[in-house]
């Protein structure tokens, strides 16, 4: 997996590119459709005012989050708003499969504890993605790593 940090005045940016072993409208299929929560069991795709919304639901008592899902092209690419950021997942076909591009842009105004969070837990959804496209079962969360590498990603965006 090839991650990439940039920092510009629009916001902290993470680019992610990862090879997953399965076809594109296989993977497409866990990124655009009910199947979404089978790898990210707090994300589901809901019709709320006959506009289709990517809902962050914690669950307990937390209230759920609404999102806005501002580009969906079938088999290909999926953008929706992320808290104030925004988060950009393109598909293509390889030969060894499907190239995964996850974008993510976060304002520079949030706590970048907050932002260097989001950018480990999107990580790990994508290597996520592929454990689950693959096999067809979710990767195992391991909080430990989750921390070490936060506070990696914390300490390079500090320092861009």
């Amino acid at each position: 997996m090839d991650v990439l940090f940039h920092k510009d005045e629009l916001g902290y940016h993470q680019r992610i590119t990862e090879i997953i072993h399965a076809d594109y409208d296989h993977v497409y299929r866990y990124l655009a459709t009910k199947q979404i929560s089978d790898w990210f069991p707090q994300l589901s795709f809901q019709q709320i005012d006959d506009v289709e919304m990517l809902v962050f639901d914690m669950g307990e008592d937390e209230p759920a989050i609404q999102f806005d899902i501002l580009v969906k092209q079938l088999n290909q690419e999926i953008t929706f708003q992320w808290d104030e950021g925004v988060v950009r997942i393109v598909l293509e076909a390889t030969e060894n499969g499907t190239l995964l591009t996850l974008e993510e842009q976060m304002p520079l105004n949030q706590v970048l504890e907050q932002t260097a969070n989001d950018f480990v837990g999107w990580y790990f959804q994508v290597l996520n993605i592929r454990t689950i496209s693959e096999t067809g079962e979710p990767a195992p969360l391991d909080m430990v790593d989750f921390m070490a590498l936060e506070a990696e990603t914390l300490d390079v965006l500090e320092n861009l």
